[in-house]
């Protein structure tokens, strides 16, 4: 299935491009897509969304206008956006 992902905030700022879509298997979770993101981001991306191989937990994910847990298996379908919001940063 495939799924976009859309890049939000300082994410946005540091990707080469503000959407990635992905071919993901069903059943899927979100930090399931961090892998594919590995080879496209920069260093600096990754610092921003990247802990330990899964999505830092300070990143909101959004799907369907809702804030899931990354970890959660089976939220993903065919042709959903999926939106992540690093922290804001500045003041």
């Amino acid at each position: 299935m495939k799924v976009t992902i859309q890049l939000l905030g300082q994410a946005r700022q540091l990707a080469k491009s503000d959407r990635v879509t992905m071919e993901v298997p069903e059943g899927a979770s979100v930090d399931d897509l961090v892998p594919g993101l590995l080879g496209e981001a920069s260093e600096r991306l990754l610092t921003v969304l990247v802990e330990d191989q899964r999505l830092r937990r300070s990143v909101m994910a959004i799907l369907r206008d809702e804030t899931i847990d990354p970890a959660a298996p089976n939220l993903l379908q065919d042709g959903d956006e999926l939106s992540l919001l690093p922290p804001m940063s500045g003041g």
